[in-house]
């Protein structure tokens, strides 16, 4: 059977072959969905939208890794959304970490994943134990945070939605710029280079400027799971 996704802005399909439906529920926020495929082992779906494959999904990831690069050690990042655990996983592989944050809204995607994409959990003790889960929503979250300050932080949501909006939000934004540390790095995935320009990536780009933020860049990388076969982050930093 085909498993489908449609893009409205573009009027594409993407479909990718597999055997069996492994997992279909709803949680308090979102419809999710994995299939078993065949060239591409389990692949999850929220929302009737592809996420990820648990194999040949790895330029998002390693996109991500490779702007997070830094020479800096012991770094205390935060990562809001990713609680299927692909980030974090590579993160440890490049990147000196004291401490990760994860804020995930939806426990049901961390619990569903951990069955299904068991891999990205597959961490050495020493870096499990510097893995915090917090089950909140990222925009209170940051709204409320008064600990350490984030030597990185990455917003590895949805595009713009219901539940997402509020992460692209000047306020948002402001709020990150108040728990970053001096020359800290953020990192935002803003959709695609080809349909959201509009919607996206101008509108973020000027408001992260406005609050303060430089060095922005908006980094593009080849995504064959995603509409048009393109996606996006925009990288910038905290001058002081």
């Amino acid at each position: 059977m085909l498993i489908k996704e449609y893009n409205e802005e573009s009027g594409t399909v993407f479909s990718i072959e597999c055997n069996k439906l492994l997992y279909r529920g709803k949680s308090e926020y979102q419809k999710i969905e994995v299939y078993e495929s065949i060239n591409y082992g389990s692949i999850l779906l929220l929302d009737n939208c592809f996420m990820i494959t648990e194999k040949g999904f790895e330029q998002y990831h390693d996109k991500c890794v490779f702007l997070a690069k830094t020479k800096k050690k012991s770094l205390n990042i935060l990562i809001i959304g990713g609680g299927d655990f692909g980030l974090v996983n590579k993160i440890f592989n490049s990147i000196d970490v004291k401490n990760i944050d994860v804020v995930e809204i939806d426990d049901k995607v961390i619990k569903i994943c951990k069955k299904y994409f068991v891999n990205n959990f597959k961490l050495h003790q020493k870096n499990r134990k510097k893995v915090n889960i917090i089950i909140d929503d990222g925009y209170k979250y940051v709204n409320n945070y008064d600990g350490n300050k984030y030597d990185m932080i990455i917003i590895d949501c949805t595009d713009p939605n219901v539940i997402a909006n509020k992460l692209y939000s000047t306020i948002f934004y402001k709020n990150i710029y108040n728990i970053l540390s001096k020359n800290a790095i953020f990192i935002q995935q803003s959709g695609s280079p080809y349909l959201d320009v509009k919607k996206i990536i101008e509108p973020a780009s000027r408001k992260l400027k406005k609050i303060g933020m430089r060095s922005l860049s908006v980094n593009s990388f080849s995504m064959p799971l995603y509409p048009l076969g393109m996606w996006s982050f925009i990288k910038c930093k905290k001058a002081q």
